[in-house]
């Protein structure tokens, strides 16, 4: 399987390995399944906390959803594709510095 390229690819994805419907996913997460297809087809981009809530109820990697759920330039796509494990929690840690003290 291709990697997913972006956050709504992911979920689908994580909800298809699951064999879950879009009803049954949102039920969980306490939204319309509308919603949740809006952001499976990139159409919405979720909140910090529904992608660390879609993380948990994946058993994902926060980071790597919130990652995901951002809209990142090219140049930082190439990085993130070339070294996703370092990547992920350093341009985390680069665009809330409050969180570093």
């Amino acid at each position: 399987m291709q990697t997913p390229e972006t956050f709504g690819h992911l979920i689908r994805h994580k909800r298809n390995q699951k064999g879950l419907t879009l009803r049954e996913v949102a039920k969980e997460l306490g939204i319309t399944h509308a919603y949740l297809s809006h952001l499976e087809t990139n159409l919405a981009k979720p909140s910090e906390d529904l992608a660390r809530r879609l993380a948990q109820f994946f058993g994902d990697d926060e980071e790597e959803l919130l990652f995901f759920a951002r809209d990142i330039p090219g140049q930082i796509q190439e990085i993130r594709e070339k070294y996703p494990r370092v990547s992920e929690a350093y341009f985390r840690k680069a665009s809330n510095p409050e969180k570093k003290k």
